[in-house]
């Protein structure tokens, strides 16, 4: 159950009707939802179209009212009801009321103090029992509050004891800053009380005119309230519409579905759906917001931060790992969450917690052919463990549904004696790539390739034939013949990677990491050790701007935290340490 408040400080904001067409499309996603009004002194959820039965209902008034009177907690099944309203996708919606809308409403709210109610009838303990009873009653995925405007007790009940999250809507005027700069801190200070409760805070502007702003004059008061409010993140839009159906409180989610305006509630839905740990479709998205893309998982450690806008985890803050924490804790068996979970670990270069969540997830039953592959490049890339990653690339060449670019990646990973293995079906989706593996013939890129798999003689023959004469080589044939020729006699030979620092001096540049990884080898190589040093530090600033590079130290695309592994390792090689090799040797 994750109860989020709509809450403004001002009225005109639309925030009822928000409420209400973000309620109406969690039940058509399929989620159990209560809507509350606690807006007690103008109550109005109770004039939308929400299939409320005939005969009035008592609402949140009654309830206190009759527990003041009693001394015990009501049952809270006879103060609400279930719409009956159409809800697609087996979702369902429950009402909780302000109270019996009758002539003796608003005597019963004028009798309630609700300081009183707190101080000394134990209302805090009344609302925490409320939420049991919400919870045994209906099992709510999510309880959406009506709060009241401005500063009230009632206010402080809805903002501040009882939700996980709060909606803050807003129009961008200084009275609104105002007041809500000393809401949104009375609700930020509750994670420093007694109770440590973090509290989400989702802004957004409402009823905002959709005009040129020619005078930049909407981009400056968001500019204010984002200094003034401390926004972490952009907040959301609900732009003014022009339509006679808000006069008749029509369900935008409902009945006009395609409209803008039912497009903007169904973002700020997508918005509190993230920020809940618990929600599964919320989780995913979370992550996929930090740094893995799509809903199926993109294929290799290299691309997972390839999107623009993605911040590494790190630089999210400690409230995100939190989040992240209690996504696999409440996730714990679910392997697609766990799955997705390492990937993101791994993106990190986190090898130790991206492993613990591959190994969770195939435990917990997830048994893609990417969870199998994912977990095969951890063990090449950082245990160095190649027959557990080939067979774990041949149990994902056995998982059902393996499609084409999985099989390649499988393919890399398989050593040669496990492609005896490789099943007949998969054999023939693989089609001419996986005849030019079991034919041991390199593949498109025939030097680099023969490097990587140690067959070093012959990527030397290979070079030679191609161009004689080492001083007119090319700047990368001149450096993968200078590596092969390492690699075959144990002894860097200085000719090679002369070359390549003549073609460099000529003009052959390309300002990428691997180039610049590759430039300090030969500078190394000819007893420049500065120059090799400054190659390696324009490596290390290059690739913190990319997901993923070939390194030359071991002839192979890795992601970012590879490479820069790579290139530490590469320091110690220059700076005087001849017990370091490329990896690609050893």
């Amino acid at each position: 159950m994750y109860i989020t408040t709509f809450y403004s400080f001002k009225g005109g904001v639309g925030r009822t009707m928000a409420l209400v067409n973000v309620a109406v499309e969690l039940a058509n996603q399929g989620k159990r939802v209560l809507i509350v009004d606690f807006d007690l002194e103008a109550p109005g959820l109770d004039t939308f179209d929400l299939g409320r039965p005939d005969e009035p209902t008592p609402g949140v008034v009654d309830f206190v009212r009759d527990y003041l009177d009693t001394g015990r907690a009501p049952d809270a099944s006879n103060y609400l009801f279930k719409s009956s309203g159409s809800v697609d996708n087996g979702g369902r919606l429950w009402v909780m009321p302000s109270g019996s809308q009758d002539r003796g409403y608003a005597a019963k709210l004028g009798s309630i103090d609700w300081n009183d109610l707190y101080e000394h009838h134990d209302g805090y303990l009344l609302f925490e029992d409320l939420k049991l009873q919400w919870q045994a009653a209906i099992e709510p995925d999510y309880v959406l509050l009506d709060s009241r405007t401005g500063y009230t007790d009632v206010g402080g009940i809805c903002t501040r004891h009882l939700p996980d999250a709060v909606v803050a809507l807003f129009f961008p005027n200084d009275q609104n800053l105002r007041g809500l700069t000393k809401v949104v801190g009375d609700i930020r200070s509750e994670g420093q009380g007694p109770r440590k409760k973090h509290i989400d805070l989702h802004f957004v502007l409402s009823n905002v005119p959709d005009l040129d702003d020619e005078d930049e004059t909407l981009d400056q008061k968001i500019g204010e309230f984002r200094a003034g409010l401390s926004f972490d993140r952009e907040p959301l839009f609900i732009h003014r519409y022009q339509s006679l159906s808000l006069l008749k409180q029509v369900i935008f989610t409902r009945k006009r579905p395609k409209s803008r305006l039912a497009r903007q509630y169904r973002e700020v839905m997508d918005e509190v759906v993230r920020y809940n740990a618990g929600d599964r479709d919320g989780a995913l998205d979370f992550i996929d917001r930090l740094g893995v893309g799509g809903r199926r998982p993109p294929p290799g450690v290299a691309a997972r931060l390839a999107r623009s806008g993605r911040l590494p985890l790190r630089e999210h803050g400690d409230q995100v790992t939190h989040r992240l924490v209690q996504i696999a804790k409440l996730h714990s068996d679910d392997g697609e969450v766990l799955f997705r979970l390492g990937q993101l670990r791994a993106s990190e270069g986190d090898f130790d917690k991206s492993m613990e969540l591959f190994d969770s997830a195939i435990d917990a039953g997830y048994r893609h052919a990417d969870a199998y592959l994912e977990r095969a490049e951890q063990k090449r890339l950082w245990l160095e463990d190649l027959d557990a990653a080939s067979e774990d690339a041949l149990t994902a060449l056995q998982a059902p549904g393996v499609s084409k670019p999985q099989i390649r990646r499988a393919l890399r990973m398989l050593k040669q004696e496990a492609l005896s293995q490789v099943p007949g079906s998969v054999k023939e989706l693989a089609g001419e790539e996986q005849e030019r593996r079991l034919a041991s013939a390199p593949p498109r890129s025939p030097g680099l390739d023969l490097i990587a798999i140690g067959r070093f003689s012959e990527a030397l023959d290979h070079y030679r034939a191609t161009e004689p004469n080492v001083h007119h080589m090319s700047i990368e044939v001149a450096f993968n013949y200078g590596m092969a020729l390492w690699a075959e006699t144990g002894q860097p030979d200085p000719g090679p990677f002369n070359r390549v620092l003549e073609a460099h001096a000529s003009g052959a540049t390309d300002a990428n990491a691997n180039y610049s990884q590759c430039l300090a080898i030969a500078h190394w190589a000819g007893g420049d050790t500065p120059a090799a040093q400054q190659a390696l530090d324009d490596a290390a600033e290059q690739i913190r701007t990319a997901s993923a590079s070939f390194s030359c130290w071991r002839y192979l695309n890795v992601p970012r935290p590879v490479f820069l592994q790579d290139l530490t390792e590469m320091r110690q090689l220059i700076k005087g340490d001849t017990s370091v090799r490329p990896r690609f040797m050893r």
